[in-house]
């Protein structure tokens, strides 16, 4: 039997080794339908996403069976759905809806159009969420010079675009790019739509955030604590927006060692979050580490516990926030040994999810070597995934470029190639599910416990 400290070491060793921005509503609609979607919009600056994504489902499929697949108003509706599966933490459904949406306004208003600057960023704010900065940038980047090309240096969509890309630079830790940035699109929303308007709240949330990393506390609270008045303010105070903000200045007070001050505000913009976005959003899931890391840095592992093991459950635990409450706990002998253990593997194994694949990618490998079904068929599977790893990176790239540089045929048929190949690999793992279940599991592998890693390690020991 392993030692526990041995143990914890393992995990440890295990997690070493594993190692704000504004969404854009379409300008592409008028009309009534222009009308529905500013209804639309209302209802998720409201924060009521559920409501508003059922009201954009209708709309889109109205749109399409109406004006046939190529339409200005589709490729807004488009756009406007993708938006709300965003705010809901839902890339997966987004990201498709968007791409259809740019491929539209490309063929209806052309390759330069400033039309596509809100479904360019949209697209560029859905990388940057899935740390794909290199892919987020120059869609950024595009948009902010159709705009800038287009629109009078003090226009609103401008000062989005420059928040944007500022937004991007931050999460990267290029302060001297990001800050100014936000001051120049502060300067806009302040100016066009006035001190209090909620853009301007999101600027200052955001310049709070550059002086907070780089430890200037005393010009960083004033700044984020005018954001969140504003927010509480125009939009509520139960508004997914404030929690943003109370999150921030909780963070903020934290950094401070002030955790009496940080302690309401970090539970306040938890409840929110539950309330407006439901139990598996993202954002909640970060309130919630939040919440747990602070409680054991006060020592409160037996507070941190219960809010861990939710995390846990819905596969969002953080890694740095888990593991220390995990040993804690077990130090403590506020839960069994075995089952912080277990835990704890969970937490590193989820964490590592690439190494997962790579290893899944390799089994593959060798079974392409071989020359029964399974084998083509996987071999098939992985030549049409590189495929449309390359074609769609390609299409991305064209994107962001300029008119001149890019050639519409091409990129047509490369859509085209695309979707068969999406609809080839949906009939592929339809066969690998119903005729090769054992290889389907397989290529979903779930965590697993001590017990069973100590038995793959005899397993593989015996092997040598």
């Amino acid at each position: 039997m392993m030692k526990s400290s041995n143990r914890w070491l393992l995990v440890l060793w295990l997690a070493l080794i594993a190692s704000a921005s504004l969404s854009a509503p379409s300008c592409a609609q008028n009309g009534e339908t222009a009308a529905l979607s500013a209804k639309i919009a209302e209802l998720s600056r409201a924060g009521k996403y559920s409501e508003a994504t059922t009201l954009a489902q209708r709309q889109l499929e109205s749109l399409e069976k109406t004006r046939g697949p190529v339409d200005r108003d589709v490729a807004g509706a488009l756009n406007n759905l993708a938006d709300l599966y965003g705010h809901q933490g839902n890339d997966a459904a987004a990201e498709p809806l968007l791409k259809r949406s740019i491929a539209i306004l490309e063929k209806a208003a052309g390759l330069d159009s400033s039309a596509m600057a809100p479904e360019l960023n949209n697209l560029a704010a859905l990388y940057q969420r899935q740390e794909r900065y290199a892919d987020a940038e120059p869609l950024f980047k595009r948009a902010l010079a159709m705009r800038e090309k287009s629109l009078p240096s003090g226009h609103p969509d401008l000062g989005q675009s420059l928040n944007n890309l500022a937004t991007l630079y931050e999460k990267q830790g290029r302060h001297a790019d990001s800050e100014p940035l936000f001051k120049r699109a502060l300067g806009i929303y302040e100016k066009a739509a006035g001190p209090e308007h909620p853009a301007v709240a999101t600027l200052l949330n955001n310049l709070g955030q550059v002086d907070k990393v780089q430890g200037r506390y005393g010009e960083a609270e004033p700044l984020i604590k005018r954001s969140l008045a504003i927010r509480e303010k125009v939009l509520g105070r139960d508004h997914p927006d404030v929690a943003r903000s109370l999150n921030n200045l909780a963070d903020l007070y934290e950094r401070q060692g002030r955790y009496a001050d940080a302690e309401p505000l970090y539970q306040r913009a938890v409840a929110i979050r539950q309330s407006a976005l439901g139990a598996d959003h993202p954002d909640l899931a970060t309130s919630l580490n939040n919440l747990a890391s602070l409680y054991q840095a006060e020592g409160r592992a037996a507070d941190a516990l219960p809010i861990v093991e939710k995390t846990i459950a819905n596969g969002r635990a953080q890694s740095r926030v888990a593991l220390a409450v995990l040993f804690a706990a077990q130090r403590q002998q506020l839960m069994p040994a075995e089952k912080a253990l277990d835990d704890a593997l969970g937490v590193v194994q989820r964490g590592t999810q690439s190494s997962a694949a790579s290893a899944v990618n390799k089994l593959a490998v060798r079974l392409a070597a071989g020359t029964d079904r399974l084998a083509q068929l996987v071999r098939r599977d992985q030549d049409l995934a590189s495929e449309a790893e390359t074609l769609d990176k390609a299409i991305i790239a064209a994107v962001s470029r300029e008119r001149s540089k890019r050639d519409p045929a091409a990129e047509q048929r490369s859509r085209e190639r695309l979707a068969v190949i999406s609809a080839e690999r949906a009939s592929l793992q339809k066969t690998f599910a119903s005729e090769f279940p054992d290889y389907a599991a397989l290529s979903n592998p779930l965590p697993m416990t001590a017990k069973e890693i100590q038995e793959l390690c005899g397993i593989l020991g015996d092997a040598a």
